[in-house]
């Protein structure tokens, strides 16, 4: 019944997709060790990643699987929740099977192969990470039929996994994959442009959010272990 939608696509990405890859590569390349978290530049490392053209999902795939289980498959885009979720249960991460318009490398508010390879991928060769990941799609399957609950998952889902940032000792971090695969998201989340609030289950439960813009509000995690640690107090807040 939710079956995620596979992308029927078999062509291989062209030359135009393959330089807007590595054109927002490219701009992110030289401020990533400065904006993202240790474990996602340990990821992209490891999945060997950073290259001009798009690597093939079997070579990911054949790393990512060594490393933690999980392995991407093409989708057509935008995932429901039913697809998106019981994906995650299976140790499987969606893959928008497109890429953005060379124009608007910034920002996209469907998610792309930039967006879901390079920005969410690399988190998941990080053991606790992936495991935390396949509890909460887990435990999101539970609820598909429940719109009140499922709802309070998806908003924690988007500033936390998608949007979360993240003090460290060389100073805050972006911890979002949603933040990771834009240029443009990745400046203002560190600028004092957004409102940044202190990580709280109930209030990111009842924190509604769009996706066509970019983020007003966010979250900030003291640690990766905090959100972790946090999960049967989601559960908790979502199942009552």
């Amino acid at each position: 019944m939710y079956a995620p939608t596979l992308s029927p696509r078999t062509s291989p990405f062209s030359d135009e997709e393959h330089g807007t890859w590595a054109a927002i590569l490219a701009a992110h390349r030289p401020k990533r060790s400065k904006q993202l978290v240790q474990t996602f530049i340990d990821g992209v490392a490891r999945l060997e990643l950073d290259r001009d053209r798009i690597p093939t999902l079997e070579e990911v795939n054949a790393r990512l699987g060594k490393l933690t289980g999980w392995n991407g498959v093409f989708v057509k885009g935008l995932e429901d929740g039913g697809g998106f979720y019981s994906l995650l249960r299976d140790k499987k991460f969606p893959i928008g099977h497109f890429v953005r318009d060379r124009r608007d490398l910034n920002y996209t508010p469907a998610p792309d192969v930039v967006h879901d390879l390079y920005g969410h991928v690399p988190f998941h060769t990080d053991a606790r990470y992936a495991d935390y990941c396949q509890r909460y799609g887990e435990f999101a399957c539970r609820f598909l039929d429940d719109a009140t609950r499922l709802r309070r998952l998806e908003r924690y889902f988007w500033f936390t996994i998608e949007f979360g940032l993240v003090e460290t000792k060389e100073g805050r971090r972006i911890f979002g994959a949603g933040i990771a695969s834009s240029v443009g998201e990745c400046e203002r989340a560190l600028s004092d442009a957004p409102e940044v609030l202190p990580f709280d289950v109930e209030r990111i439960c009842e924190q509604e959010f769009r996706i066509d813009q970019m983020q007003p509000r966010l979250f900030v995690l003291q640690s990766a272990e905090q959100l972790y640690d946090a999960f049967p107090k989601l559960q908790a807040v979502v199942a009552r």
